[in-house]
């Protein structure tokens, strides 16, 4: 983009059609007209006060242009002055440099003003520093208000500060406000038409009411020519406001909560005023706040839902990311967000069958088997119009996920969440839709990425481009409606698989801090819920404020890790304290289990058989899938061996690099595994990708040779069952500690790894070059795996540099296969004979910090035998749920025959009841027992929000590619 071009990008008219622009101030100016100034006191303080906390006596006055503070800090204004004898009808201009929310001196919420800058916005009538409130009462002789302020910065940056501008009473002239929208829409119309008559013609006109401009009315007959002319064209956009509010980014959490309830009151506010309005939302989170914290605003959320001018927009908790959460996750924020929906306003499922995410950073190819079972058949988004190398071929198509599952997918084709409705928007949509033949598509209008919605400037300019010449035509309706309708068409096109976002691949390692403790907690809340069926806790009030602060940090910008420091520290604040409730809440449960001698618990799906380490003493466990089993003493193992540059325990012989890369895997029957050279560890330059630092990678990375870091130290011990190098690798911003385990009877390798990370700019990846390789890769995702290539072929191909995957991916070609194995990482490249994890990144945005500082986790890699793929999922479980060690005695709960079947959760169900949830890992049909002593009269299957679907044979349980099954027993 140029520097013009961007500029027009940024600004808007101001830059495209200056001499007009200039031309519509001059309108402006005279809408209001200054009757009074008003006087202000301030309080100020780093974080939020409660209206009802307020010291009355610590106000102090303020003037006109006074700064006040800093980046996030909070004061509170009050706004006090006389209302001139004679003025009827005068409306509060308020000046502040920032965002706040308008309370009566009762602490009634009355308004909200915003002045933060959006990319490319119109001019709104107030000016650029002043706002109107025109819901404080002015009837009287007297005026006051309170106004809680803040300021979060400008554009992506945390720059600049609050200032207070000023207030004082006007008077509207109605007609001039009128004459103001009237030659904004055909402006902007005649800047973005391709039609050169109709142009012409507008711009004539627009040249004669402007000239007439002294008398408004009349002026504005001129325009009335233009604004009556009708729309010709066939094709119809339904419109709905929406105010894409992250629920942190680049402002913390407790700064969403005062953004929701600014958002919120302008939406109720507008529905009061205009009752064709529709305002659609996405986030039960938010409306929660608002229930705990603004009942009364919540009341009039409730009663715009009852009367369809609220749209609830979705099931999910959040709008989460789809590449990172675990697929019992991705369950709880349907389960979670729909009974919050249906509890609050009384919703039947038909009015949630949208899921709203309209800029998660790519979308995970099980999402569509987990939306249709969760009752939502329709998917809406826009952030594929982001791709850096490919344009997205569709933008209204179905979507058939891994297991065949298909969802109806529309993105507006704006592209865009935050239109801004006007002319040039629609046309734009127009010429980017290949879909246009259906002659309809979504509009999303309002202010956005921190709330807002819908402003003066949006209703104003869609209400007139309702039906006008040389634009498509402008219905508003809820987007339910809209979809609706679109299932009736004949939609052509069907995208299989995942949708690969071509951008944003840096958040799948990003802030690994937040990353490990995600994984953590996950399988915390997993081993709780297990244990709380086994000795018949009802763990539901225990967990649901647990889940809900999880599934929180599972959006879109906290867990990737694209958010400010604050945010980031928040977060793991937040993992931390859960683990400690979570632990407290296991030991609890394990107290009431059976008392035994020393244990090893196993709440995984998969039969163990390992060695645990109890002080200094090993033994041996061998534990059936959720139960518990006694140790054993462990043999002496003289099988395991060490030389200076290898290590072996008679399955594997490990031989060492000078810079402790592995040079040769050889098996027992002689077979290598290696190609050239596995675990190098190597510090690419990971540069500064403008304007989007933590999101993004070079596309063209590898083209810069990497560095290998050196080893500085390396010794050799046996440990009981397990013999262990450990080296030390060093550079000048990094310090890497690794212990490379191999136990007696397993051909699993395992990297337990410390690091000392301060670079900047640079990224630490793991790289495995197996002998073992295909053209494709099988990549773990949620409740399944999904297949990628590894050549480069086409655009399409390399613009996939960096794919991710959950526990584990895997090569495989007709000699055996190569898995290699995490506990805490996503990031990946699988390409031309390269494995490669990605361990740490050290980005400097917006999180000037990012990764620094001491990291532990642990990766792994086995080689398997042709078509034994189902050992890469045992493996992933058994490195991220290590055996537990507990004086205890659980029979196995439940079991299943098949080793692709995977028992992935048993909990206390929803309403009762005890729910087992399985998924078949291996991407074929297959039928299995499912064998439980849990006891139950009836057996049933449910969708994922637990409503039956039918009798469930334990017997004989069918299965299709990657299906989830949800078993709910009873009585």
């Amino acid at each position: 983009m140029s520097m013009g071009g961007f500029a027009a990008f940024l600004f808007g008219l101001k830059v495209q059609q200056p001499l007009e622009y200039r031309r519509l101030m001059r309108i402006r100016r005279g809408i209001y007209t200054k009757v009074a100034p008003l006087s202000a006191e301030i309080v100020t303080s780093p974080e939020p006060i409660p209206f009802d906390e307020l010291d009355r006596g610590a106000f102090r006055p303020v003037r006109p242009g006074a700064r006040w503070g800093g980046i996030f800090d909070c004061a509170w204004l009050r706004i006090t002055g006389e209302v001139p004898r004679g003025v009827e009808g005068a409306v509060v201009m308020l000046g502040v440099r920032g965002e706040g929310l308008v309370h009566s001196p009762e602490g009634e919420l009355l308004d909200s003003v915003s002045t933060a800058f959006q990319q490319g916005d119109l001019p709104q009538s107030g000016g650029g520093r002043y706002r109107p409130v025109p819901h404080v009462d002015t009837s009287g002789l007297r005026v006051e208000f309170f106004a809680d302020v803040t300021w979060n910065g400008w554009i992506l940056y945390q720059v600049g500060r609050p200032v207070y501008h000023g207030a004082y009473l006007a008077t509207k002239d109605e007609e001039a406000y009128a004459l103001f929208y009237d030659y904004l829409t055909l402006l902007v119309l005649a800047g973005a038409t391709e039609d050169a008559a109709l142009e012409a013609e507008l711009r004539a006109s627009l040249r004669r009411a402007y000239a007439a401009r002294a008398d408004v009315a009349a002026a504005r007959g001129i325009l009335a020519e233009q604004l009556s002319q009708p729309s010709t064209s066939e094709f119809l956009y339904s419109a709905v406001g929406h105010g894409h509010l992250d629920m942190a980014w680049l402002w913390p959490l407790r700064e969403t909560r005062r953004k929701a309830a600014r958002t919120y009151i302008r939406a109720v506010n507008a529905m009061d005023a205009r009752p064709d309005y529709v305002y659609g939302t996405s986030q039960p989170q938010q409306m929660a706040w608002m229930k705990q914290r603004h009942p009364a605003l919540f009341d009039r959320l409730k009663a715009a839902v009852t009367r369809g001018q609220l749209e609830i927009q979705g099931s999910f908790w959040v709008e989460p990311d789809t590449n990172l959460p675990s697929g019992e996750s991705l369950v709880r924020q349907a389960v979670v967000g729909r009974r919050f929906q249906q509890q609050e306003f009384g919703l039947t499922d038909d009015q949630l069958r949208l899921c709203w995410l309209p800029d998660t950073f790519g979308y995970s190819g099980n999402l569509p088997q987990l939306l249709r079972k969760s009752g939502m058949d329709w998917f809406q988004t826009t952030k594929l119009s982001w791709n850096k190398v490919n344009d997205f071929p569709n933008r209204t198509f179905h979507w058939a996920g891994i297991d065949g599952s298909s969802v109806l997918v529309h993105m507006p084709p704006e592209g865009d969440y935050n239109s801004r409705g006007a002319a040039d928007n629609l046309l734009l949509g127009l010429k980017r839709y290949p879909e246009k033949q259906l002659n309809t598509a979504l509009l999303v209008y309002g202010s956005g990425d921190g709330g807002g919605g819908p402003t003066e400037i949006h209703h104003e300019v869609t209400t007139r481009e309702r039906s006008l010449r040389g634009l498509p035509r402008v219905e508003y309706s809820t987007a339910s409606d809209f979809f609706r309708a679109l299932e009736k068409r004949d939609i052509a096109h069907t995208h299989h698989g995942e949708l690969y976002l071509e951008t944003h691949q840096g958040t799948y390692t990003t802030q690994a801090q937040i990353k490990r403790h995600n994984r953590l907690v996950e399988r915390l809340l997993h081993e709780v819920e297990a244990l709380a069926v086994a000795v018949g806790d009802d763990s539901r009030p225990v967990l649901e404020e647990h889940w809900r602060e999880v599934l929180l940090n599972q959006f879109h910008d906290i867990i990737p890790g694209s958010s400010i420091a604050r945010v980031n520290r928040e977060a793991v604040e937040t993992y931390e304290r859960i683990e400690v409730a979570l632990e407290e809440y296991r030991q609890e449960l394990l107290a009431r289990l059976p008392r035994s001698g020393a244990s090893a618990l196993n709440l995984t799906a998969f039969p163990r058989d390992e060695a645990v380490k109890v002080g200094d003493a090993w033994f041996r466990a061998s534990v059936a899938p959720y139960s518990s089993a006694a140790l054993a003493a462990e043999p002496a193992h003289p099988e395991l061996s060490s030389t200076p540059d290898s290590i072996s325990n008679g399955i594997l012989t490990l031989r060492f690099g000078p810079s402790g890369e592995i040079v040769s895997c050889v098996d027992a029957s002689g077979t290598e595994h290696a190609a050239d050279g596995l675990n190098r560890m190597t510090l690419h330059k990971d540069p500064y990708v403008w304007p989007f630092n933590a999101w993004d990678i070079a596309v063209d990375y590898t083209k810069r040779a990497p560095r290998t870091l050196r080893m500085a130290h390396e010794s050799t011990t046996v440990d009981g069952p397990t013999v262990i190098r450990t080296q030390t690798h060093r550079s000048a911003a990094v310090t890497l500690t690794q212990r490379i385990v191999l136990e007696a009877g397993s051909d699993v390798v395992r990297f337990d790894t410390e690091v000392d990370w301060h670079a900047k700019h640079r990224m630490l990846r793991a790289e495995f070059r197996p002998a073992r390789y295909s053209d494709t890769v099988r990549c773990e995702i949620q409740f399944g795996h999904i297949e990628r290539v590894t050549t480069e072929n086409d655009s399409v191909e390399k613009a996939q540099f960096e794919v991710c995957a959950h526990k584990w991916l895997a090569v495989e070609d007709a000699a055996g296969g190569f898995a290699l194995l995490n506990n805490a990482k996503y990031g990946h490249r699988a390409k031309n004979g390269l494995l490669s994890i990605n361990l740490l990144r050290a980005p400097t945005y917006p999180d000037r910090t990012a990764d620094r500082g001491h990291h532990s986790f642990s990766y792994a890699f086995t080689p398997f035998a042709p078509g034994d793929l189902a050992k890469a999922v045992r493996e992933g479980y058994r490195l991220n749920n290590p055996l537990a060690l507990a004086e205890v005695s659980l029979e196995p709960l439940a079991t299943v025959d098949d080793p692709g079947i995977v028992l992935e959760t048993i909990k206390v169900g929803e309403n009762g009841g005890t729910v087992l949830r399985l998924y078949e890992s291996l991407g074929r049909e297959t039928t299995t027992a499912l064998r439980t002593r849990l006891a139950h009269a009836t057996a049933r299957e449910t969708d994922l929000l637990e409503r039956p679907t039918g009798v469930a044979d334990l017997a004989a349980l069918a299965f299709t590619p990657f299906e989830v099954k949800t078993i709910l027993l009873e009585g």
